[in-house]
Parts: structure tokens; C-alpha cells; sequence
């Protein structure tokens, strides 16, 4: 049977029987080629074809003997930001280590810009370094890869504190015995310019800084010029000029003591927050103008001295309190009268992003919070202050009852100073946190909290002490106790080094 297709000059000359034949011979078709081969074969994934991921990266022991390793190095990868971090014993030459780096199959491997030969080329590790990993089609992936020599077990704990929670750059520094031990930075103190943290970068010490002031007033304390029983307001009070004789009930018997240990009786933020019961009555005041406003307006909560209420306008005024009774400005009196002693001079008074100090890290915001929306000068003795980490362990041995550097202040004051609030059921004393119920050896301790900052120091009765700083802050709910589990693995880990 001849089967003939008319065409026209419209087209296909459609019927029912043209249509029928057209079909049939596609189904055919279809049979034909299913038969021949036995299965359709699938389209193959072409990224399965060019896998350029990174599979590992690591420094084995064996082939970089020659360069002071004696284990396995730690690495850590942040998938997120492509990050690699990694420690090498100390001892280690980072500019002659060879890397073994694994990626799929015709991968070409860069690092700095060089071809490399996993697990032979040598390679230089001593700056921040740049791996590529490019797939057989010219397409590729990138990684910055920070290392460093350090203790496996501490920077392990420093480098999932960083990934876990975002933490672009991290400074801590431990004394064992009043000498410093362990000191090192990690990850990046400016984001946009790679600059690395060192360990004498300075980082803002948020509520650390209540730490410093106390000691402010303990110096002025031991030098006679001011009792902790002195009362604050009123008539005799140190700012009865300033803030006047009209006070709410009870505001009179606030002393400097009560300051000191958060049991001035109120309860509230007027320090942070511009609003009182819904309006901004402290908007656009200084410290001594907001204090004025609540001394004659807030009613107190509490009597003063009877309970602990953390009160971060108390430690702002504190800051007036060194101002007036020393005659200096706090920055002034906190280095010169007190730091000096102990030869501590790489601390200040912290500013926004237009006044950075040259070796101070950038903050970086989470959770929609403006890591440079606080007013530096107004929190500056209860949370605006900046060093380093080696700097405030030259602060921590001079003020710890110890004998291989001379403390600053004496036994009788440093009594007073750690002795716990009776207000605060042996938890806080003057500017120190006391008695944590987990790390009982912990003898004083005090955290920080700002936007873009989170800080954490203590002392121990084993010798050690330490401190973390952090240029960012995560606001999830076991962060702090993160910053906790890691002073702990150095506290661990720091006599043994």
C-alpha cells in the first residue's frame, strides 16, 4: 500500500487519515529506538561530570616533618563564607608547609595564584592565603585560608565559636602565674580588607569596662579622696550642685558603694534607652542631664543596698564621681593614675567608625542591630572602653594578690573591691562578678555585651586567667555560654603548654 502526503501551498493537507499515519510513525519510531539500545539513557548532570568542590584540606604529619609538625594539623572550614582556618604546631614553618587538598576528578589547584600538586608542593602559609579550585570548563571556587601555629584543643574551641556564630575576628590572651602564655588573634579584624586580628589589635570591651572603672574608684578610694559610704545626691551629696536638693523619696541615701555593687535601688535603662514610661524625656542628655531627670522623677524600686538590680546608669555616673574627685577627664585618670602603675598603655575611650584608632578591629551588626549606634562617649566607663588582650592581662596580674608583679592596689583594697554585695547574694561584688556556680575556681570574672562586641575575662585560684574578645555578637540563646565553654578549654589547656 503507497501511502502518499499531499501537501498545499497552506500546508499540511489535514484529515483524519494523515493524521493517524503521522502518529503511527512516530510511535514506530520511538519503538525502533528503544529496542536498539535497550533504555533510554539519561541526560548526564553535568556539575557531576565537573565536580570542583572541595572535598579536604589538610597538612599530614608525615610529609611536613621537615617543618616542626609532629601530629596532624586541626582544619577547620567555614562552608558559609568559604573560610579555612587551621593550626599547625607550635614550632611549625607556615611559609614551607605542603598541602593536601582533594577536589573532583581534573581539578586544577591554585593557592596564591600557583598551580599546586597535592600533598607535594610547597607551599607559603604565612599570610592569608587564596586557594582556587577550577573544573575541566574553566569554572571555579574560592577559599581564603587562614593559619596559624597555636594549641589544637584551644583554637579548636576558638574556630567553632567563629563558625558557629559568625564571628569574623577573635583576640584572646592568658596568663599562667602572672605571665602571659597564650596569646593570639583569629580570623579577619576588617572584613572588606582581609586585615588580619592580631593579638594587639584593640577590641571595644562593652561591660568589661565597668571592671576598669571600679578600679578608678578604688584608686581614688586609697588615695583619700573619696569613701564608697559617700552619698551621691542631695543636700551633702557629691552632685548636689549638679542635680539639686528635689529628689524622689529615698534617692538621698544612694551612696557610691551602692553604685558599684548595682544596688541603687533602680530598676530600668536609662542609659541606652532615650524613653521613660513611653517618652523620650532623656533624649539628647549627657550622663549627669539623665541622671538629674530620673534622681527628681524615677521613684525607686528598691531601698538602696538591699537588692541587685543591674544598672548601667549607675556606672555611667561613676564615671562623673572620677571626673569631679580627681579633676581629670576618666580617660586621663584611668591611664595615668591607674594603668601607669602597671605599664598598661594601650587602652582608651572607644569612638565611632570615623574616629578608629589605627589598630583597632570594625564591628560587625547581627540580628538587625547597628554595631556602631551606641554613643561611645556617653557609655565610656560602663561600656566604651578599647584594648587588647595582652594589655588587660597586664591588668589582671597586677590586681590578683600576686607576687611575681606588684599589684597596683592594696590587699586591704583588693579585699574590699572582690568582697560579694549583700544586695546581690554573693554573685557580684564592685565591678566583678563573683561565686559562678559552674566554674567555681573562677575567683572574679565580668562579660560584655554591645552590638558588634562580646567580651569575657576572669581570674582563677589556679593562676590563670584570660580573656575573648569578639568583633561581632550573635544574639542567639546559648551564645554566651559559648564564649564560657571556650575560657574554659583554655583554662584546661594553658598550664600544659
Amino acid at each position: 500500500m503507497k501511502t502518499v502526503l499531499s501537501f498545499t501551498n497552506s500546508g499540511l493537507h489535514e484529515n483524519r487519515w494523515s493524521r493517524f499515519l503521522i502518529h503511527s510513525l512516530f510511535a514506530l519510531l520511538l519503538v525502533v529506538s528503544v529496542s536498539s539500545c535497550g533504555a533510554i539513557k539519561p541526560v548526564e548532570d553535568p556539575e557531576k561530570e565537573n565536580d570542583y568542590s572541595l572535598h579536604s584540606f589538610s597538612f599530614d604529619a608525615s610529609i611536613n616533618g621537615a617543618a616542626g609538625m609532629t601530629s596532624s594539623s586541626l582544619v577547620r572550614i567555614n562552608p558559609k563564607s568559604n573560610l579555612i582556618y587551621f593550626t599547625v604546631n607550635e614550632g611549625s614553618d607556615l611559609t614551607k608547609l605542603i598541602p593536601t587538598v582533594t577536589s573532583g576528578e581534573g581539578t586544577r589547584i591554585y593557592i596564591n595564584g600557583a598551580p599546586v600538586e597535592s600533598g607535594k608542593s610547597v607551599v607559603d602559609f604565612s599570610e592569608t592565603s587564596t586557594l582556587v579550585l577550577e573544573s575541566e570548563d574553566g569554572r571555579i571556587n574560592k577559599y581564603l585560608i587562614c593559619g596559624k601555629p597555636g594549641n589544637r584543643a584551644i583554637d579548636d574551641a576558638v574556630y567553632n565559636l567563629m563558625i558557629r556564630y559568625d564571628i569574623p575576628g577573635v583576640s584572646i590572651s592568658a596568663n599562667v602565674d602572672e605571665e602571659l602564655a597564650y596569646s593570639y588573634g583569629y580570623g579577619f579584624a576588617n572584613t572588606v580588607t582581609k586585615e588580619r586580628v592580631t593579638p594587639n589589635h584593640l577590641f571595644r570591651l562593652a561591660s568589661i569596662s565597668k571592671s576598669q572603672t571600679a578600679l578608678c574608684i578604688m584608686t581614688l578610694v586609697e588615695q583619700g579622696k573619696l569613701k564608697l559610704s559617700d552619698r551621691l545626691f542631695g543636700e551633702g551629696g557629691i552632685f548636689e550642685e549638679e542635680l539639686g536638693t528635689d529628689l524622689v523619696d529615698g534617692a538621698e541615701n544612694v551612696t557610691v558603694q551602692n553604685m558599684l555593687e548595682h544596688a541603687s535601688g533602680w530598676k530600668g535603662e536609662h542609659i541606652f534607652s532615650n524613653y521613660v514610661n513611653g517618652s523620650a524625656v532623656l533624649r539628647g542628655k549627657d550622663v549627669l542631664g539623665r541622671m538629674k531627670y530620673v534622681v527628681q522623677n524615677v521613684p525607686l524600686t528598691y531601698q538602696p543596698g538591699t537588692r541587685y538590680s543591674y544598672y548601667n546608669m549607675g556606672y555611667g555616673l561613676l564615671g562623673e564621681v572620677i571626673k569631679k574627685i580627681s579633676g581629670k577627664e576618666y580617660e586621663d585618670f584611668l591611664r595615668e593614675d591607674v594603668y601607669a602603675k602597671a605599664g598598661v598603655k594601650d587602652i582608651w575611650c572607644g569612638g565611632d567608625q570615623f574616629h578608629r584608632r589605627e589598630n583597632e578591629v570594625v564591628y560587625y551588626s547581627q540580628d538587625g542591630r547597628d554595631g556602631y549606634g551606641n554613643d561611645m562617649e556617653l557609655i565610656q566607663s560602663l561600656g566604651g572602653l578599647i584594648a587588647s588582650g595582652p594589655e588587660l592581662m597586664k591588668v589582671m596580674a597586677s590586681i590578683d594578690y600576686g607576687t611575681k608583679v606588684p599589684d597596683i592596689l592594696s590587699k586591704e583594697t583588693l579585699d574590699v573591691m572582690y568582697t560579694p554585695s549583700v544586695a546581690s547574694p554573693g554573685q557580684y561584688s564592685k565591678g566583678w562578678r563573683t561565686n559562678h556556680t559552674v566554674f567555681t575556681n573562677w575567683e572574679n570574672y565580668h562579660g560584655g555585651n554591645l552590638a558588634g562586641t562580646a567580651t569575657l575575662w576572669y581570674r582563677s585560684t589556679d593562676g590563670t586567667a584570660a580573656v575573648i574578645l569578639c568583633n561581632s555578637r550573635n544574639y542567639e540563646s546559648y551564645f554566651d555560654t559559648a564564649l564560657f565553654d571556650v575560657l574554659a578549654v583554655i583554662q584546661k589547656n594553658v598550664k600544659n603548654l
